[in-house]
């Protein structure tokens, strides 16, 4: 064998070599260790405020990131300034108590996240504006927690990692599914057959992902208290109205995010730093549900004289959800109200809760046509 063969052959084996790494490295996580460069480039001082991380879809990913939101209907349209996603409105109004990470531009493409992965550092995929510890990603599915392109638990988990006495007694927040089973083929198998053999495999595949991402969390971080969230009905979204208007496809579809739910419920009473988070159950609190022909009967959620909301879809704040089929500044304030409620409540935390004073304050800008002045009690009055 000549010379340059052989430099080729070795150079060839080297090549495999590094790529069986970069498959071994990949398959298991959290065997790669970020460099003291990595660790140090993103390193902050305690500073006494619970850290808070979220993995999920566009349910919990910030309304103002303009790199990967950036059509000009997103999240409010014209009203988006003032349009505000719930970590957006935790961040203003309990930023000083709850640290969900600096604001900023994070990630990079999906190969260039792999590629810093095979060299132990830190790494997320898509580029996006929003808080460091929010990993949640428009379009995102359960197996995108542990799977490529995303794997955001394990690369949250990577970054806790660097500082993991900052996350004792923090908080990571999963809110992810209806990406899987919302869609409208979905929602119509169940409202057929609560027992259809599709839906019930994504909702089987939603749970399992999502209790390796809490095993993984848990086992690194055991002092990490973890909230899932159960999954909404997108039977409840205006854009559905016209569909399912019986008793019998409600109660189907209800079947099956309630097969979604009790998994949830069964991770969390497994384990005392686990709670669920019954997403539904709030929604109807409010807004209350179809009636019992399976019609959309609704009631109007009054914040002042002139500020009723109702669920329909719209960017004007009169409306529960935003035009491109988001929760919109209300909802979003109103449920980081009600998270934060529960959170003291589940993990005996002390976290000031958000008064319905604050509430009105913080919608006034969105309400900039609404009255001159409003009460400070919020109250939920039914009809419409």
């Amino acid at each position: 064998m000549s010379v340059s063969h052989k430099v080729v052959q070795v150079a060839f084996c080297g090549l495999l070599s590094v790529a069986g790494l970069i498959l071994v490295k990949l398959a298991v996580p959290g065997l790669s260790r970020s460099p003291v460069s990595a660790v140090a480039a993103g390193a902050v001082v305690p500073s006494g405020r619970i850290r808070f991380a979220v993995l999920g879809d566009s349910d919990s990913q910030s309304y103002h990131d303009t790199l990967m939101l950036g059509a000009p209907g997103d999240r409010g349209g014209a009203r988006r300034a003032t349009t505000w996603q719930w970590t957006e409105v935790l961040a203003r109004l309990r930023g000083d108590e709850i640290d969900l990470g600096e604001w900023g531009a994070w990630g990079t493409g999906k190969y260039r996240a792999i590629f810093d992965e095979t060299l132990g550092l830190l790494a997320r995929t898509p580029p996006k504006d929003d808080y460091r510890y929010n990993f949640a990603v428009s379009g995102a599915t359960c197996n995108q927690l542990m799977g490529h392109p995303l794997r955001e638990a394990i690369r949250l988990v990577a970054l806790m990692n660097t500082e993991p006495q900052s996350w004792q007694d923090g908080i990571v927040l999963i809110r992810i599914g209806v990406n899987d089973i919302g869609a409208h083929d979905v929602l119509d198998e169940l409202s057929r057959d609560r027992n259809a053999s599709r839906p019930r495999a994504l909702v089987n595949g939603c749970i399992e992902a999502i209790g390796e991402a809490v095993a993984l969390i848990r086992k690194h971080h055991p002092n990490t208290y973890v909230v899932l969230v159960g999954v909404l009905s997108n039977a409840d979204w205006s854009a559905e109205f016209g569909n399912w208007q019986s008793a019998k496809e409600i109660a189907n579809i209800d079947a099956g995010m309630d097969l979604f739910d009790n998994g949830l419920r069964k991770l969390a009473s497994a384990d005392r730093y686990v709670y669920f988070l019954d997403d539904r159950a709030w929604f109807r609190s409010l807004w209350g549900a179809r009636d019992d022909q399976g019609r959309p009967l609704y009631r109007t959620v009054h914040l002042s004289p002139c500020w009723a909301i109702t669920n329909t879809s719209g960017d004007d704040p009169h409306n529960a959800v935003v035009s491109d089929g988001h929760a919109g500044v209300v909802w979003n304030t109103l449920w980081a109200q009600h998270l934060l409620m529960s959170l003291n409540i589940a993990f005996n935390l002390h976290i000031k809760p958000i008064s319905d004073a604050e509430v009105i304050s913080f919608l006034q800008p969105s309400f900039a046509a609404g009255a001159q002045s409003a009460p400070s009690i919020l109250q939920n009055v039914s009809g419409n």
